[in-house]
């Protein structure tokens, strides 16, 4: 995939970031980092591809600059890695950002390689002894796929996406007797890789832009989104907070109807039965949720064991990247197998082009039929129905209303987005932990919920942890790494003030602007504050809160400096895992782009039902939230269609 010049500009990277010797004495040459990136381009999106490809002749190019004007693969080892410290603390924002990326793809096939996993003693293995040994058997939901896709279809209701929004819709319709297709533009779940594969590399094959997708603005936030037949659901931690009652009132106080904490509680309850929402269990707990307990309730801070959608969790503590058991109650092993057996037809590696409109109102979606790799499109589809659902999430959705001018009368479209910014925190303590086994995310303080911050103790496999810039730069002893399994994080989450904007980029992309406010900046520090405090009370010997100046804390006295430091925005390493807002729902056509119940307002016969439609952040992870509010409203568009 790469050419001589930005392979060696690969190589060069690779080995200033994670050099031979220190306390793991491979480095990243030794253990063949370039060529396995190189592989992965391979499976890359044409237009990731072409992104990691010029970051790196960008890096190349940019020592021309330096105080020894050079390209970079000819720089001298200690050269480059001043340079490659220079650019981490640069002011061109291009340069810092391109450095970030290529560097996380390089931790990530690093940290990821069997011999250096080796090492820290990470095996993949549950923390409960399996049934027999080996995996269950993954569920296989019946799709249809190229070449079994017809080019025309008729149904009662076509519904784009089988996420948490379209999964509920498609369930709903079916079993009040309607005729449902649903277009899913990723592939079905490979139950095979899941189950054998690295989290890792489920990344490319999972995750919408090979988990690349991030954010335009102050700072570049990284917000990886599902692009596979269950959506997010499937690559999520399985989080299930129900909406705060706050949260309800201040929707039903702007005039929405029926979304008061009364009024949503039956479905919420149906919603969690059929998941089977529940706390995660002491057994399944790990090391990483009992030291965030133990901290949190020395403290005194409220909280507890995270509810999730479980059913025989034995605490893999990969959920980001498909449960290799089916442990988690995804979309793809809970609503869309009901859906299928009411009579729902799921078809997968189909992308909706456009809705389609005759004399102003909406009869159903044209879509490209994808060939199995999901890229190549090989067909055209169509599929004319009485009530046209988009449940594309709040990027896509927008995006393929924004490029026919649909819905867009209020001029609100695409705008408001949420997305829950939050910051990692890693603790090193004396003790062995390996916090990577049990439930990903386990326990959660919600101390400062009213002020707007939301902790999760949260674990990834290596590979993964060390992309998230949640721990300082390695150097050269690689001596913070190889204490992995002394290690216990948590992220943040930020209820923010929908300050982003999403619009159409290219044929088929999206481009996500946001920029984070000073007030929403001030959260995130505050998080990682607490997440110091409650480190620090659970025994914490160090505290990596991933500041600028302040790459550790070692006493609790020191988290004053996290909290009096002027951090701007900018410099704040980020991730975001919650989109929302952008098609939001009201009782005034002016200022919102559905009404009350999800239907466009200024186009008859199309509806949104997913996280576009939320009037504000739900202020916790919100997975239910979509799904009890997409509930309610198709079982209203469901009476009127039966």
């Amino acid at each position: 995939m790469l050419t001589r010049l930005e392979r060696r500009a690969l190589d060069a990277l690779a080995d200033a970031l994670v050099p031979a010797g220190g306390a793991v004495p491979q480095g990243a040459l030794d253990v063949g980092v370039p060529a396995e990136i190189d592989r992965w381009l391979g499976r890359f999106d044409p237009m990731s591809r072409r992104t990691v490809r010029a970051m790196l002749v960008g890096l190349e190019l940019s020592s021309l600059a330096s105080r020894r004007p050079s390209l970079l693969h000819r720089l001298p080892p200690d050269e480059r890695l001043r340079w490659v410290e220079a650019s981490r603390a640069a002011r061109l924002r291009l340069r810092r950002d391109a450095l970030g990326a290529v560097e996380t793809l390089v931790q990530a096939a690093y940290a990821s390689d069997p011999s250096v996993a080796a090492v820290l003693g990470y095996d993949g293995a549950p923390l409960l002894v399996l049934d027999g040994g080996r995996p269950r058997a993954a569920a296989a939901l019946p799709v249809v796929r190229h070449p079994d896709v017809p080019g025309d279809l008729s149904a009662d209701v076509v519904v784009v996406g089988s996420g948490a929004g379209g999964a509920v819709a498609a369930d709903t319709f079916a079993r009040a007797g309607l005729r449902v297709v649903v277009l899913e533009e990723g592939g079905p779940v490979d139950g095979a890789e899941v189950a054998a594969g690295r989290p890792v590399d489920r990344l490319f094959s999972l995750y919408r832009d090979n988990g690349l997708t991030f954010t335009v603005g102050a700072p570049t936030i990284s917000l990886p989104m599902g692009r596979v037949v269950g959506g997010t659901t499937v690559v999520n931690s399985g989080t299930c907070f129900r909406t705060p009652e706050e949260v309800l009132r201040s929707w039903s106080a702007a005039g929405i109807p029926a979304v008061s904490p009364d009024d949503m509680a039956p479905w919420f309850d149906e919603v969690e039965a059929v998941l089977g929402v529940q706390p995660v269990p002491d057994d399944v707990l790990g090391a990483n949720g009992d030291v965030f307990r133990r901290g949190a309730q020395a403290l005194g801070y409220s909280g507890g064991p995270i509810r999730r959608n479980i059913r025989g969790c034995h605490g893999h503590g990969v959920c980001a990247f498909g449960c290799p058991i089916d442990a988690k109650q995804a979309m793809h092993v809970s609503y869309l197998p009901r859906a299928v057996a009411a009579g729902a037809a799921v078809l997968a590696n189909v992308r909706a082009r456009r809705v389609w409109v005759e004399h102003g109102r909406a009869v159903g979606v044209v879509a490209d039929v994808l060939a199995a790799d999901g890229r190549r499109r090989v067909g055209r589809l169509r599929v004319r129905a009485r009530a046209t659902v988009l449940s594309a999430g709040a990027v896509a959705t927008p995006v393929l209303l924004q490029r026919q001018r649909l819905a867009s009368s209020s001029g609100q479209l695409g705008r408001n987005l949420v997305v829950h910014p939050g910051a990692g925190t890693t603790a090193l303590f004396d003790e062995d932990l390996a916090a990577w086994r049990g439930t990903m995310q386990s326990w959660y303080v919600d101390e400062k919920l009213a002020e707007g911050v939301l902790l999760e103790a949260t674990f990834p496999p290596p590979g993964i942890a060390y992309s998230a810039g949640s721990l300082p730069a390695w150097g050269r002893d690689k001596e913070v790494f190889r204490r992995y399994r002394q290690m216990a994080s948590c992220g943040s989450i930020v209820s923010d003030g929908g300050n982003g904007r999403v619009r159409p980029l290219g044929r088929t992309g999206a481009l996500v602007r946001y920029d984070l406010s000073r007030a929403d900046a001030a959260k995130v520090v505050e998080g990682v504050a607490l997440a110091a405090e409650v480190f620090f009370a659970a025994g914490a010997r160090k505290v990596y809160p991933m500041l600028p100046g302040l790459a550790e804390v070692s006493a609790p006295g020191d988290v004053r400096r996290v909290r009096e430091g002027r951090w701007l925005p900018s410099e704040l390493h980020l991730s975001a895992y919650h989109p929302m807002g952008t098609a939001r729902m009201g009782a005034d056509a002016r200022r919102s782009v559905v009404d009350p119940w999800g239907a466009a307002w200024d186009v008859p016969g199309l509806h949104v039902l997913d996280a576009s439609i939320l009037p504000s952040s739900t202020h916790v992870n919100p997975q239910i939230t979509i799904m009890a509010m997409v509930a309610r409203s198709a079982a209203r568009l469901a009476d009127t269609l039966s």
